[in-house]
């Protein structure tokens, strides 16, 4: 009895280090423009960079988000984007996309998202830099 207590113990050791580490999202968020807030989270899974962009609007104004992902690791060596546009939501999200994880490089994301507002003075298309959110981590 003894030793299957033993390996049974062993046995769980090895699955449990077997399992693979999820880190946790890195998130950025940009500075918010008339209620519209752009987001980006990253993070690295088995041997991978992940990444995906949320906008979230608190005003019912907005006509249309877009959204927009962005993932580059060691400075454009590798480089992937892309966007989404949300009607009639407050919060709109982009697809995840992924890159291979190499050692040592820095991935960074971000999401320059914008929005069509009904109202005359608010900009479409050219929000401010500062709406426009980061984050990075290390490969």
């Amino acid at each position: 009895k003894r030793a299957l207590g033993v390996g049974g113990a062993v046995l769980a050791c090895v699955m449990a280090s077997a399992t693979t580490a999820h880190a946790a999202p890195v998130k950025g968020t940009g500075k918010a423009y008339y209620g519209c807030t752009n987001t980006v989270y990253v993070w690295k899974s088995a041997g991978k960079v992940h990444a995906y962009a949320q906008q979230d609007c608190k005003q019912a104004k907005i006509k249309i988000m877009r959204p927009t992902i962005a993932l580059s690791g060691n400075n454009g060596k590798q480089f992937v984007t892309k966007g989404k546009a949300c009607t009639k939501v407050n919060t709109c999200r982009t697809p995840t996309v992924t890159l291979k994880a190499n050692k040592g490089w820095t991935y960074r994301a971000s999401n320059a998202g914008t929005g069509s507002f009904a109202q005359a003075g608010a900009a479409d298309f050219w929000w401010p830099t500062n709406t426009v959110a980061h984050a990075s981590l290390k490969g």
